[in-house]
Formats: C-alpha cells, sequence, structure tokens
C-alpha cells in the first residue's frame, strides 16, 4: 500500500509489466524467425526454379537423340553445369506413341500419346521430365516436364 505522498511503483506493478513486455519480445523474435525461414525457402525455390529452367534450355540446345533416355540428356552431356548445392537430372523420357489411325477431330486439336516405349522408327518427339533438387538443411525440389522435337532446336540471341 501506498502511503500519502509517496511515489513509485509496487512491486507488482513491476512483475506485471515485465511479464507483458517478455510476451510481447517473445512473439516478436518468433514472427521475426518465421519470416527469416518463409524468406530462405523463398530464396531457395527461386534459385531451383532458376536452375531448373537454365537445364531445360541446355538439353533444348543439345542435339535431338533418337531413342534417348535419361542418360543421354544427363548435365555434362548437354554441357550444363549445376551450381553449388543443386543436383539437376532427368527423371523420365517418354516418346510419341503414334496413334494407329488419326483420330477424326477439328483441325486444331490432336491429342498427343506418350509411352515408355521408343517406337521404330523414332517419331522425333519426346516427353521429358526434368528435376532439379538443393541440398542442405532444407533441400528443395521443382520438376518440369516438356517436349523436345527433332530438328527443332532454339537459336542463342546474339
Amino acid at each position: 500500500m501506498r502511503r500519502r505522498g509517496e511515489r513509485g511503483e509496487t512491486l507488482a506493478e513491476v512483475l506485471v509489466s515485465t511479464t507483458l513486455l517478455g510476451i510481447i519480445g517473445i512473439g516478436i523474435i518468433g514472427a521475426i524467425a518465421a519470416v527469416l525461414i518463409s524468406t530462405n525457402i523463398d530464396r531457395r525455390l527461386s534459385a531451383g526454379e532458376t536452375v531448373l529452367r537454365s537445364y531445360v534450355a541446355a538439353i533444348e540446345q543439345a542435339p535431338y537423340v533418337s531413342c534417348g533416355g535419361a542418360n543421354d540428356y544427363t548435365p555434362t552431356k548437354v554441357s550444363y553445369t549445376p551450381p553449388p548445392n543443386f543436383t539437376a537430372q532427368v527423371a523420365n523420357v517418354q516418346y510419341l506413341t503414334p496413334p494407329a489411325t488419326r483420330p477424326v477431330l477439328p483441325s486444331t486439336t490432336v491429342p498427343l500419346n506418350f509411352g515408355d516405349g521408343c517406337p521404330n522408327p523414332d517419331p522425333g518427339v519426346q516427353l521429358i521430365d526434368v528435376k532439379v533438387t538443393s541440398t542442405g538443411s532444407r533441400p528443395t525440389s521443382e520438376h518440369i516436364t516438356f517436349v523436345k522435337r527433332q530438328g527443332v532446336a532454339t537459336v542463342p540471341s546474339t
């Protein structure tokens, strides 16, 4: 109890205010930690997408390998070196399976069917599934599937 004319805080007031400041401080520190972790994950995903796109571009630039498999489009064979802490690989290659008869569909719609076995002769179209994985304490993985056609190569701009 305070007496008349005394100034200052009681022990109970100091303890309550210190406890409240501690709770607020822990909340702020937790929020900052969550933002830092989220930023790190976003940075890794963004870097993974860039590595993935670069590897796909290298595969597109490489010559078409008739009935080629995953081992024919490795980073080494397509002259691509993934950055440190990343691995790049072709997960699967499928081949266009031509239909026995041409389906009766509007001229703008042509279904493409892909299978694991390469038909003879190779129709010149491959469905390639590419995967990039980052290593480290929080590994991330990105993948994309694209079509590679024989005789179609992008020319680098000068």
